[in-house]
């Protein structure tokens, strides 16, 4: 595949988020606890960090410390911390012992002068810190939180990149969390959603953190706060006045209250010369709490000399005087606390939510290569003279289509098919031409083509190439959960192919997450494409048991196959659910008298037990729902049923509703090309007797749901197509809905008028408003289903002004087609097309 910027991006991104994500979860983690350190600490440390006023009366600040100072004989007394609360504890703070860096800080009663105890717990908080900006390695674990930090910037400026939209109307679901997504999709769903909640939090946090992680980014922050600060006058020097007098502490304190203004809490740090006495205090509603002033007052007249406000400070003094509110989120209010912890402990997510990403990307990777290497294991089919390999084109942002593209090809290789397996990326539009292509393309994102094939739909938009000789069949992989972006990429490439003029080989097939049923109706077309429908499902599907009640011939004396019209009812009552326009999948069987036979031939009891799978069951079971080896005398049962290969499913239009008691079925007998009835149709039609028990699952088909309203409704259709327009007319009838146009074809009236009596009845009721039966071969011209909406072409362009729908179902070879180019002359290609992405011209044929 190409590497593109964006995919270079991304692959730097998730190499980085293996990598450097522990160390960011830890760093989040941590963060978040030491969010709320000192109101938790507050609480646990009742009598310690508060006390209680009892109409005592406070301590002068000279008498308070003469009462530490005699209680902690020997040590130096460095600074004092009173608040205006008379709740809180004050804070004395000794001077460094041997020389260290710090004093002991501790809290002392007020009232009576007491040192209180230390706070509880607060070892606890000293550790979260040195986790939090070493990981408790000192210097190297420094240097790793610090370029972690580095990498968080990365992270949140790439992640911004990759998850940009390329279509700006899908802006509105980047902060929507949709818990009813699955598997892959909800970890990708929930890694950027989150993200793009917290990211300016985490940009925040990330750029202010390395404030303590490198000394250059500290110094070159605080020159650029520096250089916004205001012009300050320039303090004369006095004349030397000789000795300072003696500090007199109380008088300092009066002077500091009687000129700051109203404050919450302020240290004075005893002097060490005869510089100005200075004082550091917050006012009574700080904007956090390291909005800090400094009054200094001249030692001998205690008059202020100095007085820096940080509401008086640039924005980028307050900027850079802020790192730790900024950092911690205060500097936005206690909001701002509640929104940064809850991005820190969030952080966890990523790395948890990248890694299992991660980790199913390699699954699919090592998937590919096994799919990969059992292709080529296949022999290879030449391709005729006449007629290219058919190409398989792969559109893949996480490596599922690649590898259903490839399974695809296997398929087909199998059937002796020639096949060409490339990226579609690599193919240039006009290049297709007279090909028959399978694509197989995922969604990315909302609705957005993955990285690989970006070129190719700019191609078809920019410089659509006429492709009518081009034959394309189409795997849409999406999730519904995404609404209105669902397939959005698939369905985009199916209808700028069909403008260019290319012909499906049959409708789009779309999966949602990875759906078996609807892989199992893309491998149906596979079988139909190849002419092998016996290959086995990729998966098979989940049958329940029904019963055959009912069977009932509905063409005798046709020219064509004799066709029927079956019911079933479950064994489990709760299984009669399903909509109109919804597939009944059949797992087809030999019929008794079949298998009999084979058993006698190879001599083996048919109930002898075997091992299928993980079950063991008679032979005669497994042998039923399997495809009939030549019968060789001798073998072991075990052996015959190692070497089986089950029968595929078939699939079939449901023509009934639930509310009919049974699920109702138009099937036609296929003669497979010895003379043997198909595989399903032989079995429903022939093999089952009534009563006997059938293996069927229901299919959702939403593409062919009945509108909810009561637009018009042209119903267009051949053959046994009459099935699923039959289910779709019940549901508008029980609806109340009466708009209703049925156009069906078949050979001749005589013999080939399905459910002719019903249809009447509900034109004769009003539940269809028109009725127009064709029989091709009435007349010595044929005549079909699109010669009458030719002839009837103003009426179907006003019902298709009123807001009508038209549904088609039956043959893909000649009808279909036909029909499409019909409604395109009459109404525009374009307007055709628009239909079909609204919804309103929809497809159901075979």
């Amino acid at each position: 595949m190409t590497t593109t910027f964006r995919n270079a991006v991304f692959q730097v991104h998730w190499f980085l988020g293996i990598t450097a994500g522990v160390v960011l979860a830890l760093v989040g983690v941590t963060g978040g606890m030491l969010s709320f350190e000192d109101e938790i600490l507050e609480a646990l440390n009742p009598g310690v960090m508060t006390v209680e006023p009892a109409g005592r009366a406070a301590l002068s600040p000279s008498a308070l410390m003469e009462r530490v100072a005699a209680a902690r004989p020997g040590e130096a007394i460095a600074s004092l911390e009173l608040s205006a609360d008379p709740r809180d504890a004050a804070m004395v703070g000794f001077a460094p012992r041997d020389g260290g860096r710090r004093g002991e800080r501790r809290h002392v009663d007020p009232y009576s002068g007491a040192i209180l105890p230390e706070p509880r717990y607060q070892e606890f908080f000293r550790t979260t810190m040195r986790l939090h900006r070493w990981l408790a390695v000192d210097d190297v674990g420094k240097q790793i939180v610090g370029a972690s930090t580095i990498i968080l910037i990365f992270f949140c400026v790439s992640g911004l990149y990759l998850r940009w939209p390329r279509r700006w109307g899908s802006l509105r679901t980047w902060l929507a969390l949709d818990w009813k997504q699955k598997g892959r999709n909800f970890l990708w769903h929930l890694h950027s959603v989150v993200g793009t909640w917290m990211l300016v939090a985490y940009l925040v946090m990330s750029l202010t953190g390395l404030w303590w992680s490198y000394g250059w980014y500290r110094d070159a922050v605080n020159a650029w706060a520096e250089s916004g600060a205001p012009t300050r006058a320039e303090i004369v020097p006095t004349a030397d006045r000789g000795t300072p007098p003696a500090l007199d502490i109380d008088a300092a304190w009066q002077a500091f209250a009687a000129t700051a203004p109203a404050w919450s809490t302020a240290s004075f740090n005893l002097p060490k010369d005869d510089g100005a006495l200075s004082f550091r205090y917050l006012d009574a509603d700080p904007a956090h709490e390291r909005a800090r002033n400094t009054l200094s007052l001249d030692r001998w007249t205690l008059a202020p000399v100095a007085h820096e406000r940080y509401d008086d400070g640039s924005l980028r003094q307050k900027i850079g005087g802020s790192m730790f509110p900024l950092h911690r989120g205060s500097f936005f209010g206690t909001t701002g606390v509640v929104v940064f912890m809850l991005a820190s402990l969030l952080m966890p997510v990523f790395a948890v939510t990248g890694w299992m990403l991660y980790l199913d990307r390699r699954r699919r990777k090592r998937a590919v290569a096994t799919t990969a290497g059992a292709l080529a294991a296949l022999p290879a089919a030449a391709p005729t003279p006449v007629e290219k390999p058919i190409l398989i084109a792969h559109a893949s942002q996480t490596g599922t289509a690649e590898q259903l593209a490839l399974q695809t090809a296997a398929t087909l290789r199998d059937s002796g098919c020639a096949v060409e397996v490339k990226t579609l990326g690599a193919l240039r539009p006009a290049e297709l031409d007279g090909r028959r292509l399978l694509l197989v393309a995922s969604t990315f994102g909302e609705g957005e083509a993955p990285d690989s094939a970006r070129a190719f739909l700019r191609q078809l938009q920019d410089r659509p190439p006429r492709l009518a000789r081009l034959r394309y069949g189409l795997l849409a992989l999406g999730d519904r959960g995404y609404r209105d972006s669902y397939c959005g990429f698939g369905r985009e490439l199916d209808q700028r192919l069909h403008h260019a003029g290319a012909q499906p080989l049959f409708d789009r097939v779309e999966v949602d997450d990875n759906d078996p049923a609807a892989l199992r109706h893309w491998q149906h077309h596979l079988g139909q494409l190849s002419g092998n429908t016996d290959a086995p499902d990729w998966r098979a599907p989940d049958y329940r048991r029904w019963r055959l009640v009912e069977r009932r011939l509905l063409n005798p004396g046709s020219v064509g196959g004799p066709a029927f019209h079956l019911a079933l009812q479950p064994e489990d009552a709760a299984d009669l659910q399903w909509q109109a326009g919804d597939v009944a999948e059949i797992g087809p069987r030999h019929s008794a008298a079949r298998v009999d036979a084979w058993l006698a031939e190879a001599r083996l009891d048919p109930g002898e037990m075997v091992t299928f799978g993980d079950v063991r069951e008679p032979l005669a079971d497994v042998l039923a729902r399997s495809h009939l080896p030549p019968a060789v005398p001798g073998t072991s049962a075990q052996a015959v049923a190692d070497a089986l290969r089950p029968l595929p499913h078939r699939e079939y239009s449901i023509a009934s509703l639930p509310a009919d008691g049974s699920l109702q079925l138009l099937v036609r007998r296929m003669a497979r090309p010895d003379g043997q009835p198909g595989i399903g149709s032989g079995w429903l039609t022939d093999g089952a007797r009534i009563g006997e028990s059938i293996a069927l699952r229901i299919r959702s088909n939403p593409g062919f749901h009945p509108p909810a309203d009561d637009r018009p409704l042209m119903l267009v259709g051949n053959g046994t197509g009459l099935a699923g327009l039959r289910a779709l007319l019940k549901a508008r009838i029980a609806a109340g809905h009466s708009r209703n146009w049925l156009v069906f074809g078949e050979r001749n009236a005589a013999h080939d008028g399905f459910h002719a009596d019903e249809l009447m009845a509900w034109q004769r009721d009003g539940h269809l408003q028109r009725l127009d039966r064709v029989f091709s071969r009435d007349q010595p011209q044929r005549r079909y289903v699109q010669h009458v909406l030719g002839e009837s072409a103003e009426k179907v362009r006003h019902w298709i002004e009123a807001g009508g729908a038209v549904y088609v179902c039956g043959s893909l070879e000649g009808m279909a087609p036909a029909v499409d180019a019909v409604l395109a002359d009459i109404v525009g290609r374009d307007a055709l097309e628009g239909l079909a992405a609204e919804g309103r011209y929809r497809r159901d044929v075979y």
